[in-house]
């Protein structure tokens, strides 16, 4: 077996203590797993970037073993119990454990989430899998000093085709990391094909989106299925079509997806065709509002708009509501009566209350009635601390317009 294509440090020996504050102990009895940098005791100076540290209170209560970023707003993150050593062993453990859980939730499939940072104690890691290859992001120092140990533990585990780091998020800006690219195991093709949804699709996990799918919205796709049956279907920032290639194989008549990106249409395009779904999915280029404005009104009987994150920051949230209305107001205008909007946002800085708020006022603007028939979030597979609402991010609404 080949190795992983990255060095390991060298082991962490005696590890600091990291003392917190009294005050912070009470979010993380409930299972919180951040410590902010203003709830720290010790000097943050004494600690380099990334250093796997145990982690006790003031009051004396041992907390567990974590890592500290003096550099970072979120200055610790914690991993596992006292005396936890971030071995090839520890994250085997980790690993196979995150993946069995996948399993139950979706059997015989090889296509889904397999890590979800914090919520699988792994914080600072984002792992994906498509079917032999297995695509990860790490965001955090503490996470990234260890990347070799998770890599071997991924491999001497599930025995991959590939491993690819897509360490090319903002966020690693905030841990003081570069952005980068690598294989770090195997070999990749340019399009990976990965089952999902009963179709077949091709995945670019070098160039493409997140790591190469949106899987966070997997389980929303499914819900649709029963609403389209006979309707004619519009998808905005489609992407790679799968809102639509789902929504016409569902029993659609005419599918129209939209995007601004040219070589996403093309790709959606590509599996239209590898799926046979070309005669009733039909993808064009062009700015989204544009489009928008330029649509008559009661023109769809269903219209699924899934935009990236308007609010990147808490300060851009004001300027970030303004789009989502004007977005929202202009698709129920654009639906025929009893119509369906599915409509999503993936800015964790828009609040779920702040969100449907912002969809009241859009119903109001464009004169329409509207109807909750669900609420929803992210796929199962990204599962959210209840204690952690950083960890529940995607808000996804089913919406009669009348």
């Amino acid at each position: 077996m080949s190795e992983c294509r990255v060095a390991a440090r060298m082991g962490v020996g005696v590890m600091q203590t990291l003392v917190v504050k009294t005050s912070c102990e009470r979010r993380l009895m409930q299972g919180h797993r951040w410590v902010f940098s203003n709830e720290v005791q010790s000097p943050l100076k004494m600690f380099a970037p990334g250093e796997w540290v145990q982690v006790v209170s003031t009051s004396g209560r041992r907390w567990g073993t974590g890592y500290v970023n003096p550099h970072s707003l979120i200055a610790g993150r914690l991993v596992g119990p006292w005396n936890t050593e971030p071995t090839v062993a520890f994250f085997a453990e980790r690993l196979r454990e995150a993946v069995a859980f996948r399993e139950k939730l979706y059997p015989g499939e090889r296509t889904y989430r397999a890590v979800y940072g914090e919520s699988d104690g792994l914080p600072g890691l984002v792992l994906d899998r498509y079917g032999s290859a297995w695509v990860m992001q790490i965001t955090t120092a503490g996470m990234a000093g260890v990347t070799a140990q998770v890599c071997e533990a991924l491999v001497g585990l599930f025995d991959p085709s590939v491993v690819v780091a897509r360490n090319d998020v903002a966020s690693r800006a905030l841990e003081s990391l570069p952005l980068e690219k690598q294989i770090l195991y195997g070999t990749v093709q340019d399009f990976v094909p990965v089952a999902l949804h009963g179709l077949t699709v091709h995945v670019d996990v070098m160039e493409g989106q997140k790591t190469g799918l949106f899987l966070d919205q997997r389980d929303n796709r499914e819900a649709l299925r029963r609403f389209v049956v006979g309707a004619e279907v519009l998808d905005l920032f489609c992407y790679q079509g799968l809102w639509s290639l789902v929504a016409a194989q569902a029993g659609a008549v005419r599918v129209l997806g939209v995007d601004a990106s040219r070589e996403a249409v093309r790709r959606a395009e590509a599996d239209a065709q590898a799926n046979g779904l070309e005669d009733r999915c039909a993808f064009q280029t062009e700015d989204v509002l544009d489009f928008l404005k330029r649509t008559p009104r009661e023109s769809y009987d269903v219209i699924i708009m899934d935009p990236p994150a308007f609010a990147k920051t808490k300060s851009g949230l004001p300027k970030a509501l303004k789009g989502y209305t004007d977005l929202n107001r202009r698709a129920m205008l654009a639906l025929r009566r009893g119509g369906l909007l599915v409509t999503c946002s993936c800015s964790s800085h828009l609040r779920e209350d702040a969100f449907r708020e912002m969809l009241v006022r859009a119903g109001q603007a464009a004169g329409r009635s509207v109807r909750l028939l669900e609420a929803r979030g992210q796929a199962l597979d990204h599962p959210a601390l209840l204690a952690m609402p950083e960890t529940r991010y995607l808000k996804c609404a089913f919406l009669e317009v009348r």
